[in-house]
């Protein structure tokens, strides 16, 4: 009986040899600009022993207090009147250049815009607490003499607000911080309508200069 003298292949895991390392020698290096592209996601460095995750402030962060606005004051209200009053002192010069003319589409659009103005100019004069009687509209005249009845009683409510203003100031007294809110609102709503009134009205003053100096 022959017996097979050849050993089995052995198949026990490769020695450690005493002082070789497990792992390569050669440390792995990082893809270049991966540590500024961490620095700048806010991550902390890898080389950095115990840093932990803090994340740094961005820039809108820092910038947030500074946007911070403060509320309205009396001054600032009226500034605002001044400033509307003397916008609705250029409309009305407008109004009378002489031989003004309308289409009718410009003349809905200004009797809107006016009419509007009106109204928020009386919601800030109402909420001082100024008698604001209905408006006295003309039986008689045209349309510019019905835009000129809207600026006058612009022009009146908007000297009552810089009188109680003023009358506040001087006397210490405040408002609310909602209704002078309110009144800043109402009173830059204003300020727009009559704006836009004004460059309407300038437009169609530049078509009829243009129209008398191509006639001479």
């Amino acid at each position: 009986m022959n017996s097979d003298t050849t050993p089995p292949p052995d198949r026990s895991p490769d020695r450690i040899t005493p002082g070789k390392a497990l792992e390569p020698e050669t440390p792995v290096r990082s893809q270049p600009g991966t540590e500024f592209q961490s620095f700048m996601q806010g991550s902390p460095s890898r080389g950095a022993p115990g840093a932990g995750p803090t994340q740094a402030p961005t820039p809108l962060d820092m910038a947030r207090p500074a946007m911070q606005t403060e509320g309205p004051t009396a001054n600032t209200l009226l500034a605002q009147a001044r400033n509307a009053q003397d916008i609705l002192g250029t409309v009305q010069d407008q109004l009378n250049t002489p031989n003004l003319k309308l289409k009718r589409s410009q003349a809905h659009l200004l009797r809107n815009k006016l009419g509007d103005a009106n109204t928020y100019v009386r919601a800030a004069a109402g909420k001082l607490g100024i008698d604001t009687p209905a408006m006295k509209m003309p039986t008689q005249g045209g349309a510019l003499e019905r835009f000129m009845a809207y600026v006058n009683d612009g022009q009146e409510k908007l000297a009552s607000i810089q009188g109680k203003l003023s009358e506040m100031s001087a006397a210490n007294q405040e408002l609310r911080p909602g209704d002078m809110m309110l009144i800043q609102i109402k009173m830059g709503q204003a300020q727009q309508e009559i704006e836009y009134s004004s460059t309407l009205l300038s437009k169609v003053i530049d078509s009829i200069r243009q129209i008398f100096n191509i006639q001479l």
